[in-house]
């Protein structure tokens, strides 16, 4: 019965630090992302979001043991990424429509040349 009660003890331990481990290599992944955003380029913001879907499938596993205060730190965590995810998507897309409009722009310009 001892020995049980021991294990007990320290497996919850050990899942205690797993959720710690994972909160503080989170927080770093998060702070490094949102400090250097601006100068990534497409390669790295694959690596980006490809390690965004490890930590979110970790996270999904270790969530069930964590506390109501982990959990609701790494949902934090996820918002500001999520923030930066959208607002660097939006200004992509934006880029791609404002070189749209030149272009097409440009190309009314040269119809309207020919028509006169």
């Amino acid at each position: 019965m001892k020995t049980l009660l021991t294990l007990s003890l320290l497996l919850s331990t050990l899942f205690g630090i797993k959720d710690t481990y994972f909160i503080l290599r989170f927080d770093h992944f998060v702070d490094k992302v949102t400090n250097n955003y601006e100068s990534y380029d497409d390669e790295q913001w694959k690596t980006t979001l490809d390690k965004y879907a490890e930590f979110r499938s970790e996270y999904k596993e270790l969530a069930p043991n964590m506390s109501s205060e982990q959990r609701s730190e790494v949902n934090g965590l996820f918002s500001k990424v999520n923030a930066v995810i959208i607002k660097h998507k939006t200004s992509k897309a934006m880029g791609a429509i404002g070189d749209f409009v030149n272009e097409a722009s440009g190309t009314l310009k040269e119809l309207k040349k020919l028509a006169e």
